[in-house]
């Protein structure tokens, strides 16, 4: 029996009340999101930093456990000119511009995903001429249909036709499953992803620089124990050279003091070499040119790096939410999780509700007339039924990406406590060494006043005095470099911790701002 009213206009009404039916029910069910649901991975971390009990009470920098603040970390070693360095750096060098560019395409990546769970409107356009083949399929219709009539002596039908039309398209794919809901979650951890990625970066970054600034500067104060050290061997070889001339001594000893000027000679290229090589660095990592820097650093300051007196790296579980790489690999799950949900929704039916409407008209000056109107209205269902197996392939695929995403995050985690525990290791046993190579340059030191003493009072000469000096600016070398070494643990320290903890912070709480406005 047909229940459709007779009226076409009120056919339409009945079609348009069963049309928002459709969408209503489609609405309901789209509170429907395939799982699973992500969650923050938990470990448990170590209650202490191994590294900080083995650390004696009586190192110049002593390394303690409380609360980290890592604010500029850099400015602790007490050098503008480093901090303008690092200042620079972070907002020039180049790599730091990429990684922001991809937290700009993991954005708009964000929108195009949202995209997905909205309408579709377009609007279109078509005015032209046709001509049909006399002797197609149409033709010979329309010549069989016109031969039954009787019509047979009329006129065949012109093989031109115009046709114009107007009007827009519009389709909307129903999330009823929440794939789309499902990748704009993904795409919001992308979004964190990026800018975790970033942070990473930027800690590097100010690290690198801060590691190359300090060895540049050591670099140039051996330099400069070299040079008074070759002085010294010059000044030895003089007198080594009259006493062999005078006869006082064997000529094998002013060859074996020559020996001795020429190896202190040979340390200078290799040195000059480290000092050039680190101001490119520096250059490069600031995007300048090479040589930029030159006038800038200028000479080394004349006293070893000052290391700050007490060094706070918290506790062994604040590396949790405070590390970008361990952030970063925490947002790559939470994307591999959310697409196991797109993948899981491929399986199920797909509604796509559509809808055509505009004017058309074989003539032009009657297109937008209102009998010239038309509309095409209704809803598409998609039912997967045999797929090769594809879909549940891709849900396989999914979940093993989501796995490998839950061991990189487990992988992360552990080597952030091996790299800041190793950093804490490297840096004490370096704080033991400089007090040994402290106590061994104020003995040389002391040996060399009385050396001089002696010579004063008649009982030694200058050669005794000369070397002396010598065996000085060997100690200080080795204090310098001990001095260098454990400013660049420091630094290593600082990175390992997870560097600027503040701005990361920073960043954290406004991504979590961000996607709770977007949702």
């Amino acid at each position: 029996m047909d229940t459709e009213p007779a009226n076409p206009r009120a056919r339409a009404h009945v079609t348009l009340l069963r049309t928002l039916a459709a969408a209503s029910l489609a609405t309901l069910l789209g509170g429907c999101v395939m799982g699973p649901n992500f969650q923050r991975p938990e470990t448990t971390p170590p209650a202490a930093w191994p590294g900080i009990t083995a650390v004696p009470a009586d190192v110049p920098s002593q390394p303690v456990a409380r609360a980290y603040d890592g604010r500029l970390w850099w400015s602790v070693f007490k050098d503008p000119v480093l901090d303008g360095l690092v200042d620079e750096a972070v907002r020039q060098n180049l790599d730091l511009q990429t990684a922001a560019l991809r937290i700009e395409e993991a954005r708009a990546q964000r929108g195009s995903a949202a995209a997905q769970g909205k309408p579709s409107v377009s609007g279109m356009g078509l005015g032209g001429r046709q001509r049909s083949s006399e002797n197609g399929l149409t033709s010979a219709l329309a010549g069989g249909a016109a031969q039954q009539g009787g019509a047979s002596a009329a006129a065949a039908p012109s093989p031109y036709s115009d046709l114009f039309q107007a009007g827009f398209d519009a389709t909307w794919e129903l999330d009823l499953w929440g794939k789309a809901r499902r990748g704009v979650e993904a795409a919001d951890a992308n979004i964190v992803s990026a800018e975790q990625a970033r942070g990473n970066a930027q800690i590097s970054l100010t690290a690198e620089v801060a590691r190359t600034y300090l060895s540049l500067r050591g670099a140039q104060r051996q330099r400069a124990i070299v040079l008074a050290d070759i002085a010294d061997q010059r000044r030895l070889f003089k007198l080594a050279d009259s006493r062999s001339k005078n006869g006082f001594s064997a000529q094998a000893d002013a060859v074996q003091q020559q020996a001795q000027l020429s190896g202190a000679e040979a340390q200078l290229p290799p040195i000059d070499q480290d000092i050039a090589q680190a101001r490119n660095r520096l250059a490069l990592l600031l995007a300048l040119p090479p040589g930029a820097l030159e006038q800038r650093l200028g000479p080394a300051p004349a006293t070893d790096v000052a290391l700050p007196p007490e060094v706070p790296v918290g506790l062994p579980g604040d590396l949790l939410r405070r590390r970008p790489d361990i952030l970063k690999s925490e947002a790559d799950l939470h994307a591999a999780t959310a697409k196991v949900g797109q993948a899981k929704a491929d399986l199920f039916p797909s509604i796509t509700l559509g809808g055509v409407g505009g004017f058309q008209s074989v003539h032009a000056d009657s297109l937008t007339d209102w009998a010239s109107r038309f509309f095409i209205g209704g809803a598409q269902l998609s039912i997967p039924i045999f797929q090769g197996g594809k879909l549940k392939a891709q849900i396989r695929s999914a979940d093993a990406q989501m796995k490998e995403a839950a061991l990189n995050w487990r992988s992360t985690v552990l080597s952030a406590y091996h790299d800041a525990d190793n950093a804490l290791v490297a840096y004490a046993d370096e704080q033991r060494h400089a007090s040994a190579l402290a106590r061994q340059l104020a003995d040389a030191r002391r040996s060399r006043d009385l050396m001089v003493s002696r010579y004063r009072s008649g009982f030694v000469s200058m050669i005794e005095v000369i070397d002396a000096e010598r065996q000085v600016h060997q100690a200080e070398q080795q204090a310098l470099q001990s001095n260098v070494t454990a400013s660049t643990d420091l630094v290593a320290l600082y990175k390992a911790l997870g560097g600027d903890w503040s701005e990361q912070a920073a960043v954290q709480v406004s991504n979590e701002d961000s996607t709770r406005t977007r949702r």
